[in-house]
């Protein structure tokens, strides 16, 4: 048994099905759907990445790999990508399989596979081999909308509940007009992006030079996912909007009961209110009287403002293999004198 490997690039169009598929009889996540990776090669730098593909006639497997030194390989890992880009079926002998892809590469002692969240990693369940290193990334949070809103709302800290009460009031004293206008159409993604964008360039992403524009990388790739993703009803962006104005938008994909949030940005420069602070309260607010999402995803390290709004985080995990005992061992002689 074998994987077989071409350019990701000119080929993942026509693998893309079988992507799905793989997919699907997996742990059918949205951000290994073929739209959002095959965005990720097209605008988020797979020039050099290889689309690998189980040979087996009984087993589904693909992943994309690039070249991360000398006889190293690893996931392709753009930064925009919460997990790492491979699927391997769930009723395959994981560390069968992750030893073949290797053995499979050219040249390759060892090979990571990055960002694996354990609720739909195939390898959480790997057992105990030398030749295989398990490695925790970050928490990184997630919220489940259980019980009512009020119920959820009561249970958050008395500071959040009472620094939210006071902005919205503020905002009202003054006559000032907040709503929370949701984008799920394709024909509005182009200038939802374009506002994205106005919001990062003002703060301090446009001064590192990192902001999503709509004609850079980034804001072709999030326009291009989102533009797919809202033709199945699945692309989402919501916009926090004080006055006629957006002030904070939240970029999203939604499956099932799942949504994730993929990025955020708000206006830094208005004094005495959080936008973000304030576009989150409505959005959970919203999802709780949809009653179609169950389960947020934040996918990124925990942070404090996480914390305001969930407890609940899961440690993700990289996943390195050797191709024989001695690679293994020269590795973690090296970790040893670092």
């Amino acid at each position: 048994m074998a994987w077989e490997y071409s350019p990701a690039q000119e080929n993942f169009a026509q693998m893309s099905r079988r992507w799905d598929e793989c997919n699907r009889a997996n742990h059918d996540h949205v951000l290994l759907d073929s739209r959002f990776v095959g965005a990720s090669l097209r605008w988020l730098g797979g020039e050099s990445v290889l689309l690998g593909v189980d040979t087996s006639a009984d087993r589904r497997g693909v992943v994309l790999v690039k070249k991360s030194g000398a006889g190293q390989w690893e996931t392709f890992q753009p930064s925009q990508a919460p997990l790492g880009l491979v699927i391997v079926d769930k009723t395959t002998d994981t560390r069968e399989a992750l030893h073949e892809i290797l053995s499979s590469l050219p040249s390759a002692l060892q090979l990571g596979i990055l960002q694996q969240d354990p609720n739909y990693s195939s390898f959480a369940s790997l057992s105990d081999d030398p030749q295989v290193e398990l490695l925790e990334y970050i928490r990184t949070p997630s919220l489940s909308l259980q019980d009512t809103y009020d119920v959820y709302w009561a249970s958050r800290s008395g500071n959040l509940r009472h620094n939210v009460s006071r902005q919205l009031k503020r905002l009202k004293e003054k006559g000032r007009e907040l709503e929370l206008v949701v984008r799920r159409s394709s024909a509005e993604m182009e200038s939802a992006i374009q506002e994205y964008g106005r919001l990062e360039a003002a703060g301090w992403k446009g001064q590192e030079g990192t902001a999503v524009a709509a004609d850079n990388s980034q804001g072709r790739f999030y326009r291009e996912i989102l533009e797919a993703f809202s033709a199945t009803q699945q692309g989402i962006v919501y916009q926090l909007v004080l006055d006629g104005k957006v002030i904070a938008s939240d970029l999203c994909l939604a499956h099932g009961d799942m949504l994730v949030v993929l990025k955020t940005a708000y206006d830094e420069s208005i004094p005495q209110i959080s936008p973000a602070l304030l576009m989150r309260q409505k959005i959970i607010c919203q999802l709780y009287e949809e009653k179609r999402v169950r389960n947020v995803e934040f996918y990124g390290r925990v942070l404090d403002w996480h914390l305001k709004w969930t407890d609940q985080a899961r440690t993700m995990f990289h996943v390195n293999c050797f191709r024989n005992r001695l690679v293994a061992g020269i590795r973690g002689a090296v970790k040893r004198l670092v």
